[in-house]
Formats: C-alpha cells, structure tokens, sequence
C-alpha cells in the first residue's frame, strides 16, 4: 500500500512539473520532476527533467538525465531520440546519428515522428542528401503536415534541383 501510495504522489509532482513545463516555468518544472524522481523515479520523469536542462543549454547535464532514464528504461525510445537531439545542437553529429538510429529501433514510442526528423537534419549536415530526404519523407508519414518536416523537405529538394 506505501509503495502505491508514494506513485501517487509522485505522479502528482509529475503533473504539476509537466504543467509548468507546458506554462513555461522552467524553474518550477525542474523542481516538480526532481522531487517526483525523489519519490518514485521514472524514465519519463528523468528525460523531461532533461528536457529543462536543455532549455538552459545545459546539453551535458540534460543528455545525463537521458543515461538516467535508460537505467529505469532501456526500452524508453524518447530518451535515446533526446539523446540525439543533445548532441546534434552540441555540433556532435556522428554520435547524434548513432543515438538517433538506435531510437529508430525501440518499438512504439511517441514522437518517432520527431526522431525520423531530427536523423534528416543529421543526415544533411553530413551531406547525405538521399537518406536526409527519406527521413524527411518518414517524418511525415508519421505526423502528415508536419511544418518543420514540409520546410525541411521543401528546402533540400529545391537545394539539390
């Protein structure tokens, strides 16, 4: 009955942190998520925690949050697709591309849509042009008008004719 009882709560701190995250309290979401991680850590808890790490650009810590949430989860596919994320805004593209595609394997999260178009960005600042407008492609198949996806594909296609 404890150990229900401390979920709870520490779904309740989850809400309240996700709710500021969504308001934009930055400050207020990351103390939300640390203290429900306190209480009963989860994987999604630790990469949203990430998440507000990364806001300040504190890439390092916020790809440790991910680590994190990998040893509650490996099969939680956002933390290997934010792992991706961190490194491609930290200019690391080979890594970002070894995380990213090893999102691509985890089965049945949300948000792969993002993952196949984050790939695409690495994949063009290497040059790969071909599997940068496939991933494109993918993202889209998943979430159809997808802005960012459409201004992606619309951009390197126009590039390359």
């Amino acid at each position: 009955m404890l150990e229900y009882q401390s979920i709870k709560i520490a779904n309740r701190y989850f809400q309240k942190a996700f709710d500021s995250q969504m308001q934009g309290d930055i400050i207020e979401a990351k103390a939300n998520y640390l203290t429900s991680i306190d209480i009963h850590p989860t994987a999604e808890a630790f990469v949203n925690l990430g998440w507000t790490f990364s806001k300040e650009k504190n890439y390092g810590e916020a790809i440790k949050q991910c680590h994190k949430a990998l040893e509650v989860d490996l099969n939680y596919g956002m933390a290997y697709s934010d792992i991706g994320f961190y490194f491609l805004r930290l200019d690391e593209i080979d890594e970002s591309i070894v995380w990213l595609e090893e999102a691509l394997n985890v089965d049945g999260f949300e948000g792969k849509f993002y993952t196949y178009y984050n790939l695409g960005r690495a994949y063009e600042r290497c040059g790969r042009w071909t599997e940068s407008i496939e991933m494109y492609n993918k993202s889209l198949s998943l979430k159809p008008g997808f802005d960012l996806g459409i201004k992606k594909l619309l951009q390197l296609s126009s590039k390359l004719n």
